[in-house]
């Protein structure tokens, strides 16, 4: 088990999220896929095994057996019993060590896996917290001091001996281009108006969805109805100040969309804070699935080597 000691910020259990929009959830799961998927692999985790979400400030954590742990993302500064931490690095942890995640100066999440997957509350197919909804993970909400993580047991395994390429890591401030694809919803005048320019984030950033403090002139219609919205959605309410919507948000919506940040982005816009400059870049449809793909591509490279690394101790 993992005792929590400091729960951080907003330390939540997540996972690759649900599949159950057609109900009105939301998907949900980690802000930074490719984080989580990436700390899976390190150490020896399907992709989509269970793991904490660690938000802008970590958690200190007590370790009550031995296991293998890593931390991926936002490069968060870390100690093992007061010992420098690594970070993208599967790490050998014995019963009784104490394990303290700090803050960060760039991006805002990242993920500690450990090796077997932790254990929550699953909903709809999930362990993810959804805490608006209050539910997944440890009863729908963040950590709390004095909690107990529980992992699976996995037979002992040596951790792989090498750092991921850097070139794997999500981007992070102070300055990231987000690429978009217009919607039906796009006039000539909103494009103009939405990129090509730096917006501020703002400090109303959360899981459902992150702010811009700048406003555009935003169009009224009295008569529009709730459409569906996704993660990435680039809503416009009144004020004409953008929502940049996150894995939580609500799966309707009644604010125009007229963009909507291109999949392999998501992790990008994972990771803004407050403070952050974000350009918002417009691309093809051929150039965000190239992109996608690419990525894609590196990453699944990389779980392969690890499952191979594992593999090769069970032979």
């Amino acid at each position: 088990m993992l005792e929590v000691l400091r729960p951080g910020l907003q330390t939540t259990l997540q996972d690759l999220g649900r599949r159950a929009r057609a109900l009105g959830v939301p998907g949900g799961g980690a802000a930074d896929p490719p984080a989580l998927r990436l700390a899976n692999a390190l150490v020896g985790n399907a992709a989509g095994a269970a793991a904490l979400e660690i938000t802008l400030g970590g958690p200190t954590l007590r370790v009550q057996a031995d296991g293998l742990v890593t931390l991926c993302g936002a490069p968060f500064g870390a100690t093992l019993d007061g010992q420098p931490f690594p970070l993208w690095r599967a790490v050998t942890v014995q019963a009784g060590q104490t394990l303290a995640v700090g803050g960060t100066a760039r991006g805002a999440r990242a993920v500690l896996a450990v090796r077997g997957g932790l254990g929550g509350q699953e909903v709809f197919g999930s362990l993810g917290t959804d805490l608006r909804s209050g539910f997944g993970g440890l009863g729908g909400r963040a950590l709390r001091a004095g909690d107990q993580l529980a992992w699976a047991a996995q037979p002992p395994a040596l951790p792989p001996q090498a750092f991921l390429s850097p070139h794997l890591h999500t981007p992070t401030g102070p300055h990231v281009t987000l690429r978009v694809l217009p919607t039906p919803e796009a006039t000539s005048g909103l494009l103009a108006a939405l990129t090509g320019r730096a917006f501020t984030v703002s400090g109303q950033t959360d899981r459902m969805g992150a702010r811009l403090s700048e406003a555009v002139p935003a169009p009224h219609d009295p008569a529009r109805i709730s459409l569906p919205n996704v993660p990435g959605a680039v809503q416009l309410p009144p004020d004409g100040r953008p929502i940049l919507l996150l894995p939580d948000a609500g799966t309707h919506g009644g604010y125009p969309t007229p963009l909507v940040v291109a999949s392999v982005d998501l992790p990008v816009l994972g990771q803004l804070r407050p403070g952050d400059r974000v350009t918002l870049r417009a691309v093809t449809l051929a150039e965000a699935h190239a992109a996608l793909r690419a990525r894609e591509a590196e990453v699944r490279r990389a779980e392969a080597a690890l499952r191979g690394w594992y593999a090769g101790q069970r032979a």
